[in-house]
């Protein structure tokens, strides 16, 4: 019987009958740039020269079965952790419920409930809210026992730390107060539901010094995605909902801070 001697990279990778050859050259087994040599040929030749090989038919690899899954992958409305509070405990529920925020908000804002009440909402973003601003006064109670003027910047010369940390202390004590004020305010602008978008961007106070700013662009990006999913509009319709009374309220915010700020110099409290 014939028998062809193949070699690849100047190595034998054997010796194969016409009808193997053929077979293999269908199944990539061989390449065509394969030399190869059989008697009486004087010298070896790539198998894509050998014209006579023989005809081989590769029977079609037949996938294997998968198993049926549904066509659609679920992408439905997520339920907040913060719902079921009860059963997973307070703490345990809030962290569930920014993990949820940060990596599916699409999902968990469409699952928000619209109706039932004000108290679950309100109590998840005072308590988060609370929490990491309590964190930050820290960061700025210690850095004014460090360097005073990184904090107080001009004023550190006219208000002594001492009475900074007096003050930071009075908001410390009072801060969820006043994140109960503020969440009212803003549910007067937007909706009192949304706070849940808002509240957990606060983590990011968490950082110290530059986390009140990221706080702030983190929690306009939530809020928009929130206002789109739980109103079922469009995105610059969200965006123009969220950003409108924001700068409102930066804009009072700046024009009080204005008007203090001119009282002080007419008072010579600050010269």
């Amino acid at each position: 019987m014939i028998r062809i001697h193949i070699a690849r990279n100047h190595q034998s990778i054997g010796k194969f009958t016409p009808d193997e050859v053929a077979e293999g050259l269908q199944t990539g087994e061989f390449l065509p740039t394969d030399l190869a040599w059989r008697e009486p040929m004087e010298s070896w030749k790539p198998l894509s020269e050998f014209d006579d090989l023989p005809e081989v038919e590769v029977p079609a690899l037949t996938p294997p079965a998968l198993p049926e899954f549904p066509l659609e992958v679920a992408t439905g409305p997520v339920e907040p952790a913060w719902e079921r509070r009860q059963e997973l405990g307070a703490f345990s529920a809030l962290m569930q419920t920014v993990q949820q925020v940060f990596s599916a908000p699409v999902a968990t804002f469409r699952g928000m409930k619209t109706t039932g009440g004000l108290g679950g909402p309100l109590w998840f973003h005072v308590l988060l809210i609370s929490l990491t601003t309590w964190v930050s006064i820290g960061y700025q109670m210690a850095a004014l026992k460090v360097n005073p003027e990184a904090v107080l910047g001009p004023l550190a010369s006219q208000i002594s730390p001492a009475e900074m940390q007096g003050s930071l202390t009075i908001f410390f004590l009072l801060t969820p107060l006043f994140v109960v004020a503020g969440a009212f305010v803003t549910a007067g602008v937007t909706h009192v539901f949304l706070l849940a978008a808002l509240a957990p961007a606060s983590l990011f106070q968490l950082i110290p010094m530059c986390g009140g700013v990221i706080y702030l662009a983190v929690g306009l990006l939530l809020l928009v995605i929130a206002m789109r999913e739980i109103h079922r509009t469009d995105t610059w319709r969200a965006s123009v909902g969220v950003t409108f009374p924001a700068l409102l309220c930066c804009g009072a915010f700046l024009g009080l801070y204005a008007l203090a700020t001119a009282a002080a110099l007419s008072q010579g409290v600050i010269k």
